[in-house]
């Protein structure tokens, strides 16, 4: 081989190994307050993978509203009328009604229209994970 080949193969090893690791999607940082959370959540058995996934979701689209813990507390609740309600009281675990809400808004089953629609930013694998978490507040201890 010559010198130019030997360059070659040796920029193509290097840029290849500088790969080794690469992932794509957000970095989890050790660091971060809500994946900590949500692994600890899931160290103590209090949620399921699905469920774990959920939350994630659900910090990231539902919290600012209802608040990290879905007590309708949120950052942005004291601006709503009528405000988020505390989904730890809710009664209902209709997995049915949970899925319209999160994919057609709560106007859409007779409730309030602040609520947004999901169902066209959200797959229905990541609808399926909010679901799941949504019933999962119903059974955490409070």
């Amino acid at each position: 081989m010559t010198n130019r080949t030997w360059h070659a193969v040796a920029v193509a090893v290097v840029a290849l190994a500088s790969t080794v690791g690469c992932r794509t999607g957000p970095p989890s940082q050790p660091g971060d307050p809500m994946l900590n959370a949500i692994r600890a959540e899931e160290r103590e058995g209090n949620l399921t993978y699905v469920e774990s996934q959920g939350r994630r979701l659900f910090l990231h689209y539902c919290a600012t509203c209802h608040g990290d813990d879905a007590r309708g507390d949120g950052q942005n609740a004291s601006n709503l009328s009528p405000a988020p309600p505390d989904m730890t009281a809710r009664t209902s675990q209709d997995p049915a009604l949970i899925r319209r809400v999160i994919a057609e808004g709560s106007a859409a089953v007779g409730r309030s229209p602040l609520s947004p629609p999901w169902g066209r930013s959200l797959s229905q694998q990541q609808i399926d994970y909010l679901v799941a978490y949504c019933q999962s507040i119903g059974r955490k201890k409070p």
